[in-house]
């Protein structure tokens, strides 16, 4: 990238880490729980990224569909040499280390210690760390800010119940306003599931067996129970950006999610049933063990219910927006 001022080359500041995305100590722990399950499960069946690749035919293989997507993302907020990049949810550090080849320095957030020890181990520079703790250490400190499937945790079905999930998303834009260098391109580029046949919350708070199987209340409970999360409906992250963000660009990618989300079913189910699957279910019974509920609930949703491929098939009852905010000054 040319025409960027010299930056400084100070490490950036340590931050104490927090448990979890919201206040809700509970849904804290759901969350990280879900990822310390994948952790045990997807590096082994070779999957090491946790959101949609983009397809641009019916020749596109997965693993290009997911260096697609991570190009996209970089190209929407124009990272290059030099470029310091945010990842809020880096997950296994694909982003990370594509942005490295780019010649940019990038900084991930997780809250899954195993995530972390991965990216570390491959020398990428990833926290345990609340997006929500960055403190005024980091103002300015970033030419780009990446959220890439983390948005979907950060409110909870109880927070849209109190009418909080606005606040919540007011919230982050104000982070990401101000960690970004208003000197540099500020661009801020996201990928969220959003709600097309939005649930009333009380139905993702109570148990699904209250619920008709197969519909809407039931898998949206279990995707809840599962995994912790709420979904904005469309228009609302563009209403709480008002102000700080404008939004510049936006596609919709929810068959790429269904044609992701289906390509983990099918390689999952082959794989369980090879010696490397069973050597997987033996490597990851501590972290069964430790949470059987949850665990066994996860995967309830992902191979018996469906209920995780279910919302981007036919007359699906959720979008995937892929959008790109340039920050006003």
């Amino acid at each position: 990238m040319t025409g960027l001022r010299p930056r400084p080359t100070r490490p950036f500041p340590r931050l104490a880490p927090v448990s979890g995305y919201t206040a809700n100590g509970r849904a804290a722990e759901r969350v990280t729980t879900c990822y310390s399950v994948f952790d045990a499960f997807f590096p082994r069946l070779g999957f090491f990224d946790l959101t949609e690749g983009i397809y641009t035919g019916p020749e596109t293989s997965y693993e290009q569909a997911q260096v697609n997507q991570q190009e996209y993302l970089l190209d929407q907020v124009r990272c290059g040499r030099g470029t310091r990049l945010l990842d809020v949810g880096c997950g296994y550090g694909t982003l990370l280390d594509r942005a490295r080849h780019r010649g940019a320095r990038g900084t991930g957030l997780t809250l899954s210690a195993e995530q972390s020890v991965r990216c570390k181990r491959d020398g990428l520079d990833a926290r345990v760390l609340n997006y929500r703790a960055i403190g005024p250490e980091w103002d300015g400190a970033f030419d780009a800010v990446v959220a890439n499937g983390s948005i979907e945790h950060f409110v909870q079905p109880s927070d849209a119940a109190a009418g909080r999930d606005d606040d919540v998303y007011r919230t982050m834009f104000r982070i990401v306003h101000r960690v970004l260098d208003p000197g540099s391109p500020c661009r801020f580029a996201t990928t969220v599931i959003h709600f097309a046949r939005p649930p009333a919350p009380i139905d993702m708070i109570r148990h699904p067996i209250r619920s008709r199987p197969g519909s809407d209340a039931y898998h949206f409970a279990l995707l809840a129970r599962a995994f912790g999360g709420w979904y904005p409906v469309p228009g609302q992250l563009e209403r709480c950006a008002s102000g700080l963000f404008d939004l510049v660009e936006e596609v919709d990618g929810t068959d790429d999610y269904r044609r992701t989300s289906e390509e983990w079913l099918a390689r999952a189910r082959r794989q369980f049933r090879t010696a490397v699957g069973v050597r997987t279910w033996l490597a990851a019974l501590p972290i069964l063990l430790r949470h059987p509920a949850q665990a066994a609930t996860m995967f309830w949703c992902l191979l018996v219910s469906e209920s995780w491929c279910w919302q981007f098939r036919d007359f699906a009852p959720t979008r995937l927006l892929r959008q790109t905010w340039a920050r006003r000054n």
